[in-house]
């Protein structure tokens, strides 16, 4: 019998507050969506496994708030974090000019070499 090799994944979720973060988590892992409104506070992650070949994937999905007040909290969050992705609201034109500072955040706390930016149209 193989012995399946193991990987864990920190993907943390950043945006400006409103943009759909959490339902954008919450589709993806639990397959819904709620019309209700419900603004994160600090951040809440969840867990999804997926199978890469004979490589087991553990998706440790972060949820961030997105209003300033919480910004100071982020430090802990982005602490191992293996890449993030950038949400914003097609609607809200300032939601799009902040990826950049979010991105930039990103980089400075978890020290990488720049990436690519994946960028969630909702």
């Amino acid at each position: 019998m193989s012995l399946r090799r193991r990987t864990l994944l920190k993907v943390i979720v950043l945006g400006d507050s409103g943009v759909g973060k959490t339902s954008l988590m919450n589709q993806y892992v639990h397959k819904k969506f709620s019309q209700q409104y419900k603004a994160t506070i600090g951040a809440d992650f969840v867990t999804e496994e997926l199978q890469i070949d004979d490589r087991l994937v553990t998706l440790q999905i972060w949820d961030t708030a997105g209003q300033e007040r919480f910004q100071s909290l982020g430090v802990a969050f982005y602490r191992g974090a293996d890449c993030c992705v950038l949400v914003y609201d097609v609607n809200v034109m300032k939601s799009f000019d902040t990826l950049d500072n979010w991105h930039e955040e990103f980089l400075k706390q978890v020290c990488f070499m720049p990436f690519s930016i994946l960028y969630i149209f909702i």
